[in-house]
């Protein structure tokens, strides 16, 4: 067995992602890559439905019939829907692939090379992958995270390195160890602030977007898909600091 072949052995994902309202193409072509991920036979799955219309719905019970899943309406928010799908998950997977719904693989991929390739890079690397951003931190934002149980000191850079949160892998025992996503978070700011925890552990974000449409527009065009679920208005606590920041 070669040295990708051992890399892959050691990587198990555990691709979770979210689903919104009522966009059944994008139902489809999300689904369609969990699919195609599921059926290599090596990674586990589990979806979370976040007042999902009925015609989503039927997409995605065609596309993953019995695929573990967590269903809320009204709506749970992106990071509280994570911590739901993570509490839920008791198998033997080593790391968390996410996906946002309007993420997928670029059609015509060689999935189960794909898979291989980015369990070669997890295996290589303590921190996250995904597609690398950076964002300027204002002098309240440097303090919340002063404040976090994961500071340890270092001076905070800003701009900040981060992983945008539409597609990343991240180790489960990390996640654990830091009970991460902050509970207070719901729906903008937890890419960032991962970014913020990885640095205060001396690790950092990397760059993988072979294969990817992340946030991804009819153009296949990154980060520019609609905006769709909610803006976050100023409020007491983390999101009166980080605001709807993604």
């Amino acid at each position: 067995m070669g040295p990708k072949s051992r890399a892959h052995a050691l990587v198990k994902f555990l691709v979770l992602a979210l689903f919104y309202g009522d966009h059944p193409l994008l139902a489809r072509r999300c689904g369609g890559t969990l699919r195609a991920l599921w059926n290599t036979g090596q990674v586990d799955l589990r979806i979370g439905l976040n007042e999902v219309s009925a015609a989503s719905r039927e997409i995605l019970d065609e596309l993953l019939p019995g695929v573990p899943r967590e269903e809320a309406d009204p709506q749970a928010y992106k990071y509280p829907m994570l911590r739901r799908l993570l509490a839920g998950y008791h198998g033997d997977a080593t790391h968390l692939m996410w996906f946002d719904d309007d993420s997928f693989l670029r059609p015509g991929l060689d999935v189960k090379g794909w898979l291989q390739a980015v369990s070669a890079r997890a295996a290589a690397t303590q921190g996250t992958l995904g597609s690398v951003y950076t964002m300027n931190l204002d002098a309240a934002q440097q303090e919340w995270i002063r404040a976090q149980h994961w500071y340890r000191g270092r001076p905070i850079p800003s701009p900040v390195r981060f992983n945008t949160g539409g597609w990343f892998v991240a180790p489960l025992d990390l996640l654990r160890r830091w009970d991460w996503p902050e509970p207070a978070l719901r729906h903008a700011g937890g890419d960032i602030l991962l970014g913020a925890l990885l640095h205060q552990q001396g690790l950092e974000p990397q760059q993988f977007r072979v294969g990817l449409a992340i946030n991804a527009d009819e153009g296949l065009r990154e980060s520019a898909a609609p905006r769709r679920g909610v803006t976050e208005a100023p409020e007491p606590g983390v999101q009166r600091v980080w605001g709807d920041k993604t």
